[in-house]
């Protein structure tokens, strides 16, 4: 299980305090997972020009702004219009496996819960690597189990098997690879969600005691499996993926 609990990992993460979201959140440990990990990974790997690729609103922005000259943002915009509408910032709007940006105009990639949306993943990551100077660096998150969203643009779920096959075999060499959240984070997290989609859920009666599922069901669920999934660590089955690799 990784180790986040540096010192310098918590002054950051209440830095950054403004993108957390509260306990009673039916997506808090989904969101906590991905907000910890770009934490820890910004300052040890972005540097220079860095593209964010599918960027949507740019969520993590203000994390990785500190150690990089530029942050350009880009996104394909059918998707981005159905998913993020006018508050999509993207820069340049194109197909991610297809830019027309020279080759080597970046020396930072960060793609953060896009390439399960991206139906043919190896030109993904050929565009990727094509993108990247020598030596530099790609961050990836990438969903292992997730109910199925923005569709029609929903393609792929991956384990860490495939995803070190597909980055090896196109130029990349792996740096980290690490399932973000455990196995009991991961099922009470599907479990809240799946609540949430109950047709039930929705008439009169939930619409009356919805605070009340909010703030006491969702916030005992969600403190519980981000307290103990380090206790009862299991990495066969996680949401997300963190994936770092370099550009060979």
């Amino acid at each position: 299980m990784p180790d986040l609990q540096g010192g310098v990992f918590k002054i950051m993460q209440n830095r950054y305090h403004f993108l957390k979201i509260p306990y009673r959140s039916p997506i808090k440990i989904a969101n906590e997972g991905l907000l910890s990990s770009m934490l820890a990974v910004a300052p040890k790997y972005a540097e220079g020009k860095l593209v964010d690729l599918g960027c949507g609103t740019r969520p993590y922005e203000t994390i990785f702004k500190p150690y990089v000259d530029s942050y350009f943002g880009i996104d394909y915009e059918s998707s981005a219009e159905s998913n993020y509408g006018d508050q999509t910032r993207a820069d340049l709007y194109v197909d991610c496996t297809e830019t027309g940006i020279d080759e080597e105009s970046f020396d930072t990639v960060l793609s953060t819960q896009v390439m399960e949306h991206v139906y043919d993943t190896d030109k993904y990551v050929k565009e990727c690597h094509r993108l990247l100077k020598k030596g530099g660096k790609g961050i990836f998150t990438i969903p292992m189990s997730w109910r199925c969203h923005a569709e029609p643009y929903d393609y792929h779920r991956f384990t860490k098997y495939s995803l070190e096959k597909i980055f090896t075999e196109n130029g990349f060499e792996i740096v980290e690879l690490r399932e973000i959240e455990g196995a009991l984070a991961s099922t009470i997290q599907h479990l809240i969600v799946f609540l949430c989609n109950r047709p039930g859920f929705r008439n009169v009666l939930f619409r009356a005691i919805k605070k009340l599922i909010n703030t006491v069901l969702f916030t005992v669920l969600n403190y519980s499996a981000l307290k103990l999934d380090r206790y009862f660590w299991d990495e066969k089955l996680c949401l997300n993926y963190l994936l770092v690799v370099q550009k060979k």
